[in-house]
């Protein structure tokens, strides 16, 4: 998650495995407000993603 706050700085949370971190040092926020968006550019639509699940749950039915 990525999170904007006044004067334009901007804080990230990461979690893994039940352990969460936030991240405030700017370089690493702003790594992650990039990966964020790349990750969000690259996803698909609500639509798109049923369909995809739909799919994969009919080749795995079989």
């Amino acid at each position: 998650m990525v999170v904007g706050a006044e004067e334009h700085r901007r804080f990230g949370y990461v979690e893994s495995q039940g352990i969460g971190m936030v991240v405030d040092e700017v370089g690493s926020a702003s790594h992650l407000c990039l990966r964020h968006g790349m990750l969000r550019s690259q996803a698909l639509n609500t639509e798109q993603s049923a369909r995809l699940i739909e799919r994969l749950a009919g080749e795995t039915a079989t």
